[in-house]
């Protein structure tokens, strides 16, 4: 175990999982262990909110959380590690520690499509999840999606059909079973893909959790499909972290342009987002190994 990971894991514990604050202190260090040697110097820097909270986490808090996710099986990646993903390291608050069950240092991310919208999506888009899922992950795209029910789900589940990989990006900790009676999911997701997530393995899933987490699956992504969302869906969110990070954005035709489902996509077309006519528009921007 690298030292980087006990560190990173006591800031983590201190600042809590998605604080971006903890970038800002750890950019005025070499390292994150050189900012635990000099602690007192730190709080200078701190709000006495913030200092209490990092005072009182200690290294064998997060040795015992590591020893913790060696027994139930799940791998902890730090930005120094090998394994952490590439892409996640240079967007905005990046994870600090990445929870992963799976076989995530075995998944490259040069074309990957992150599948999003609606958690009760009707007939028609749940439908086209599905051939679009399968199709992008028959020619060697990752799908990547947020484990949600609905179109999350059904992304998951076709990229497993097709014999291809899918991550699934949390919104609570991998040991915790959200959305209920998931584990046979998580466990075929993870026989060729990865199942992740910034918080900590227990960790309850909360509203705000689903929006914070968005920015990993885009990021992870060269490309986001939305295929169903309302005008305060937060698969919208999901595209704002996609535009910020300059991914290339496609949109499932709305069935009817009227109706308040497909508000958001009509919305994010108007914007300026690419229409999705077939699998085809998303695998051929994505380059080589397409099977059309």
């Amino acid at each position: 175990m690298s030292d980087e990971k006990i560190y990173y894991m006591w800031l983590t514990i201190g600042f809590s999982p998605c604080n971006p604050r903890k970038w800002d202190l750890l950019s005025r260090y070499d390292s994150v262990q050189s900012l635990y040697n000099n602690m007192k110097e730190a709080q200078r820097y701190m709000s006495d909110a913030e200092a209490g909270s990092l005072g009182s986490a200690s290294l064998r808090q997060a040795e015992e959380l590591l020893e913790y996710c060696r027994g139930t099986g799940t791998e902890v990646f730090c930005p120094e590690d090998k394994g952490y993903p590439a892409k996640l390291r240079n967007i905005v608050n990046p994870p600090s520690v990445l929870f992963a069950k799976g076989r995530l240092e075995e998944i490259g991310f040069e074309r990957s499509a992150a599948v999003i919208g609606a958690r009760d999506p009707d007939e028609y888009s749940l439908n086209c999840t599905k051939r679009v899922s399968y199709e992008l992950a028959r020619n060697g795209v990752v799908v990547i999606s947020g484990f949600a029910r609905g179109i999350d789900t059904a992304a998951h589940e076709a990229a497993i059909s097709a014999g291809g990989k899918t991550v699934a990006v949390l919104g609570c900790g991998t040991e915790y079973d959200y959305p209920r009676n998931s584990g046979a999911l998580k466990r075929g997701i993870c026989e060729n893909g990865a199942v992740i997530s910034e918080y900590f393995p227990a960790q309850r899933p909360c509203p705000e959790n689903f929006k914070i987490r968005n920015r990993i699956c885009s990021a992870l992504s060269e490309a986001v499909v939305c295929m169903q969302a309302s005008a305060v869906s937060g698969a919208l969110n999901t595209a704002y972290h996609a535009a910020e990070q300059g991914k290339d954005i496609f949109v499932l035709p709305p069935r009817d342009i009227y109706a308040p489902q497909y508000q958001g996509q009509t919305a994010l077309l108007r914007d300026g987002a690419e229409l999705l006519l077939s699998p085809e528009d998303i695998i051929s921007r994505l380059g080589e190994n397409s099977r059309y």
